[in-house]
């Protein structure tokens, strides 16, 4: 293997994938060996657990049931609704990075019993008892970002319906819902096992949603059950041992669809849409309806607006929790740049080589996916801790963010980067190009769009994230998301809510200036 690697130009393009690939191993290996010992295993009470996990898969299950059926019933409104289709794929995609602080305590905002749905029923004399800190608000914050996931990926199946089975259904006057059933399942579910098991995986890794909205010990899921056992009851064993049970629970779940998959086609052009087809519903009030259902978390921001304070604005906490996010964020976005084009070269490498192991290369970096990020977090504070904390905790929530938004970076990648290799080989070994100029020079080029597209998402991705940074704060160390979390702890819901509209239109300027500069690559 080593010698294949540290082929000509190879080797130092190579090395970042390598050391990522030792550091997983001694992680995993250390987890079994060193963190815990077989006495530890038989010392596990799982019975004092099975009701945590019961109620994990159970959640899990329900909002992943929710997300595919109501992702594919929006999908086809969306399709049948002839709007721009690049419009609804970018709103869908915004939704699913959202923050999940912010979509949680926008709809906290709306649907609580001092929220506005109450008020507004209140003033119509309508009793309501939405019980937002409840199992029915967890499965309604879990399934929003599901929705938009599954929908976004059934619409884009359906706007690529290939154009000569459009033409024979139109000839014969069948009814498109009536194609779906019969002739078009195979293609629109095509590739749908994927995306279902990371449905699942996102839906039992919902420790900010269930940490923000679980209103009684009975709603505790694993992840959570991590989290007391590190900040609560100082038990690194067992929340190790919590961790590892549901990395190993989920990669059995999970390794059949990793280990037939070797790419993912996530940015399809748009085709035209088979249009009106059936006028069986108002289609255009329901396509609106679905929208003010994605719109409704932002309606926090017109709360926090009103709750303008300069004070906290300056505020030294806001300052340092403004520069700890931003800078956490900007390492992990450079540390999964690297790593991401060093696996994806060293995975074009051997498809150039006709050899097989490229399929390792692809399943060691995606496997990273179904890996929760607490469990992860929870690993490696062990670590830390028997290395007397030697690593800042900036360092490692920078870390964990990296290996959690890597696998993304590479999926979306690998489509375009590996694409005319077996042309672009025989190009370089005939002119005799260097490994560094064809990445420079050829591969850079060639994922320009992509990269700047999948760069801010995954840049927002960890911006917004409030797992790790919840095992890793300390009074020196907090990120914006810890921030508004404390504030609303604290019982100061104005101030949190208007730091969390602050945040939210800070990171649509981002998306907003990734798209003009996109915009601005195309006409170029």
């Amino acid at each position: 293997m080593n010698k294949i690697i540290f082929g000509r130009g190879v080797g130092l393009l190579g090395l970042p994938y390598l050391i990522y690939l030792a550091f997983i191993l001694i992680l995993l290996a250390s987890s079994f060996f060193v963190f815990t010992n077989i006495n530890d295993f038989k010392d596990f009470n799982f019975l004092s657990y099975f009701g945590t996990i019961k109620f994990t898969f159970f959640q899990a299950f329900l909002a992943c049931f929710i997300s595919s059926i109501l992702g594919f019933l929006f999908s086809l409104i969306f399709y049948f609704s002839n709007k721009d289709p690049k419009f609804i794929s970018s709103f869908l995609n915004f939704c699913f990075i959202l923050p999940v602080i912010f979509v949680s305590f926008g709809s906290i905002f709306f649907y609580s019993s001092n929220g506005i749905l109450s008020i507004v029923f209140h003033w119509l004399s309508i009793d309501y008892d939405m019980k937002i800190f409840s199992l029915k608000g967890i499965l309604y914050v879990t399934s929003y970002f599901n929705i938009a996931l599954n929908a976004n990926f059934f619409f884009r199946k359906l706007t690529n319906i290939p154009e000569n089975y459009i033409r024979v259904l139109q000839s014969n006057g069948i009814p498109f819902l009536k194609s779906i059933r019969l002739q078009l399942k195979k293609f629109i579910f095509s590739g749908y096992s994927s995306v279902l098991i990371l449905t699942f995986i996102f839906c039992i890794g919902n420790f900010t949603i269930v940490y923000i909205l679980s209103g009684s010990p009975n709603l505790t899921t694993i992840e959570l059950a991590i989290y007391q056992s590190i900040v609560i009851d100082a038990d690194l064993k067992m929340a190790i041992i919590l961790g590892l049970t549901q990395l190993i629970i989920i990669l059995l779940i999970s390794i059949s669809v990793i280990g037939k998959t070797t790419t993912f086609n996530t940015f399809n052009t748009f085709k035209k849409s088979y249009k009106n087809l059936d006028k069986i519903l108002p289609i255009n009030i329901i396509f609106w309806s679905i929208i003010i259902y994605f719109c409704i978390p932002f309606l926090v921001i017109i709360k926090g607006i009103m709750s303008f304070n300069i004070q906290l604005l300056f505020s030294i906490s806001f300052l340092n929790s403004l520069i700890s996010s931003l800078l956490v964020s900007i390492l992990s976005l450079l540390i999964s740049v690297f790593l991401t084009l060093s696996s994806l070269y060293v995975y074009r490498f051997f498809l150039d080589k006709n050899s097989s192991f490229h399929k390792f290369i692809f399943l060691s970096i995606s496997m990273l996916l179904f890996i929760p990020s607490l469990s992860l977090s929870a690993m490696i504070f062990y670590l830390n801790f028997k290395l007397d904390f030697i690593f800042e905790s900036i360092w490692i929530v920078a870390i964990v963010n990296s290996l959690f938004i890597t696998p993304i970076m590479f999926i979306f990648l690998s489509g375009k980067f590996i694409e005319n290799h077996n042309h672009e080989y025989k190009n370089i070994t005939l002119f005799n190009i260097t490994s560094l100029t064809r990445l420079i020079r050829i591969d850079l080029p060639k994922i320009k769009s992509e990269f700047i597209l999948v760069s801010t998402t995954v840049f927002v991705l960890s911006l917004g994230d409030l797992t790790s940074v919840t095992v890793f704060n300390n009074s020196t160390f907090k990120t914006i998301p810890l921030f508004i979390s404390q504030l609303y702890s604290s019982y100061r819901y104005d101030d949190a809510f208007f730091i969390l509209s602050l945040f939210i239109v800070f990171i649509m300027l981002i998306m907003y200036l990734s798209i003009k500069l996109l915009h601005q690559n195309d006409k170029s």
